[in-house]
């Protein structure tokens, strides 16, 4: 007697089981059609049974009920249109249509054609021309009320429906020119950053080329000029509570960061100055290095025509040590190898804590408006060797010797720091970019 190879039994059990599950599956999804057609959610059961024959084409009980249900679905549709229609409601109607359509292409998909009357065709071409011109005048009448925001969702209402290449072009020429009002109409009203945004709508429709997209663009251009805010960071100190913890000039490296990689590419609307133009001023002014007062930081801003100047410290630093593991290496030594020394290798974790204080002054008025505390960690795995004796007598592998390189210990550690230093100015940028923005309408 034959027997089959079980890894095939195997597999056939498998293919088996997984055609069963699809099966169950299918079978719920039938079921919960049949429940929401009692309960009258025709169009819920209609996908229900779509679902299933896509997953069971041959299902005939599936393919009758969405026959039966898809037709009432089609009279229903069409009812509401020739309604709305009649009535003058053409975009109700269109949008009737368009589900009727919709519809349609999802029960042919799975082999269940829907029947339509014989004049469907004439009156869907009839209703969506009449949707599209009643939008049409009802987008240039809103515009001839100024009223922007309006007639821009009843011309972005027409890219639901089927336009052919000429109509289009129509609609993005519509759009394109109630967007560049409108941002012409929040530039007059000093909304500087709804102005660019709309302008860069308009941009999107057309590109920059062409006589809308130069007013565009010129737009833009004068919402940046008016509504950019200049921001002032001057150089960062360490709280003297935290200056004991931290290592040497961190929070110097903390404010080249800040300033070189994190304030280079600024939001729109934010203006970081040069760090040139501040470092003269301040020696202008004779102002030191460390905690910078309120008054002095108002000052150095004015000098520098700021809008606002951010003031900023090292308000804590924490180094923890995780719990360390030991473990004793056996080596042989250089010059006699049948011989062998032992040296400790320790792993260990090292995490980062640092917080940063931060004020934003307006140079104005001489107060702070905007007060942010800002915290990252940042962690690192070591392994570091231990010998009493010289290093130089043991036979270390590559890995091993690099064990207790202490250069290497430092660049890791530095390494770690740097780590720290670029999370907390990248979480500084964020801020102030974010609380600057506030004051831009």
């Amino acid at each position: 007697m034959k027997t089959t190879p079980r890894p095939i039994l195997v597999i056939t059990c498998v293919c088996l089981i997984i055609a069963l599950a699809g099966c169950a599956s299918t079978e719920k999804r039938y079921r919960k059609g049949q429940r929401l057609e009692n309960e009258g959610r025709l169009d819920e059961a209609a996908e229900r049974y779509i679902a299933v024959l896509a997953k069971e084409p041959g299902r005939t009980d599936a393919r009758e009920r969405l026959a039966d249900v898809g037709g009432k679905l089609v009279r229903d549709l069409l009812a509401q249109a020739r309604d709305h229609e009649a009535a003058g409601r053409y975009d109700s109607a269109v949008t009737a249509i368009l589900g009727l359509d919709g519809l349609r292409d999802r029960t042919a998909q799975v082999g269940v054609p829907l029947e339509v009357p014989p004049d469907y065709a004439g009156f869907r071409r009839d209703t969506v021309d009449a949707g599209l011109d009643s939008l049409f005048r009802q987008g240039a009448d809103l515009e001839s009320q100024g009223n922007w925001a309006e007639a821009a969702k009843r011309y972005d209402r027409l890219l639901a429906y089927p336009l052919d290449t000429d109509d289009r072009l129509r609609v993005d020429d519509v759009r394109a020119r109630a967007l560049v009002r409108w941002a012409g109409q929040d530039l007059e009203r000093g909304s500087f950053r709804a102005a660019y945004g709309h302008a860069q709508s308009a941009l999107e429709i057309y590109g920059p080329d062409g006589e809308r997209g130069a007013e565009s663009r010129s737009i833009q251009k004068a919402a940046l000029d008016a509504g950019t805010r200049s921001v002032a960071v001057l150089p960062f100190w360490a709280d003297p509570g935290a200056g004991d913890r931290a290592p040497r000039g961190i929070e110097s490296k903390l404010y080249d960061t800040l300033l070189y990689e994190h304030l280079e590419a600024p939001v729109l609307f934010v203006g970081p100055i040069d760090r040139g133009a501040i470092h003269r001023e301040m020696t202008r002014l004779r102002v030191r290095s460390g905690e910078i007062p309120l008054q002095t930081a108002a000052v150095v801003g004015q000098a520098l025509n700021a809008d606002f100047v951010v003031v900023g410290w090292l308000e804590s630093y924490l180094e923890e040590e995780g719990v360390p593991s030991e473990t004793e290496r056996k080596v042989p030594l250089r010059r006699d190898k049948s011989r062998y020394a032992t040296y400790t290798e320790r792993k260990f974790s090292i995490k980062l804590t640092g917080e940063v204080m931060y004020r934003i002054v307006e140079p104005a008025s001489r107060r702070i408006v905007e007060e942010e505390a800002v915290a990252a960690t940042a962690t690192a795995q070591f392994r570091r060797g231990y010998y009493d004796g010289d290093t130089t007598a043991l036979d270390l592998s590559r890995d091993e010797r690099m064990l207790f390189d202490k250069e290497e210990w430092l660049r890791a550690e530095e390494e770690l720091q740097k780590d720290l230093i670029d999370k907390l100015a990248d979480k500084i940028a964020a801020s102030v970019f974010e609380r600057v923005l506030r004051y831009v309408k």
